[in-house]
């Protein structure tokens, strides 16, 4: 396993927040280059997991409206975390049609969201890679 920091530091002032958006390139596989975003919120507020979860899925059947639903349920991860796995099918196009993981955690009161597309037979196989690399996520105490 290939392990990076991050390769620059920056001193921002009080009145600023990182808000980096994270994106890991995967494999190019059944026409489909695969991208692991991962989204840090560092501030979800005093919620459950399950209402962290909820209010974000809210904004995706709102915005995207017709989309299958195909799992939507909280878990444990073999490393003992909990979290709220998403995963629904989409159609944008008469052509394409989008396996959309979607995986919510919070950690020592901050929000991760981390999410991928699949076709219906990656899903299957780079899912079980994405699994293992959202398994893997330990956030460090830089403070």
């Amino acid at each position: 396993m290939e392990k990076k920091l991050t390769p620059f530091v920056i001193d921002l002032p009080k009145e600023w927040e990182d808000e980096t958006v994270y994106m890991f390139r995967g494999p190019l596989d059944g026409g489909v280059q695969h991208y692991l975003r991962l989204i840090i919120d560092h501030h979800p507020g005093k919620v459950s997991l399950e209402d962290y979860a909820a209010d974000r899925t809210a904004a995706i059947k709102d915005n995207l409206g017709s989309i299958e639903v195909l799992k939507e349920e909280a878990r444990e991860l073999p490393n003992g975390r909990q979290i709220f796995e998403f995963v629904y099918k989409w159609i944008p196009s008469d052509d394409k049609i989008i396996f959309q993981k979607q995986v919510y955690m919070i950690l020592d009161g901050i929000g991760y969201t981390f999410s991928c597309e699949f076709t219906k037979q990656t899903l299957k196989t780079i899912g079980v890679q994405v699994d293992g690399l959202i398994n893997s996520f330990e956030p460090l105490d830089l403070s």
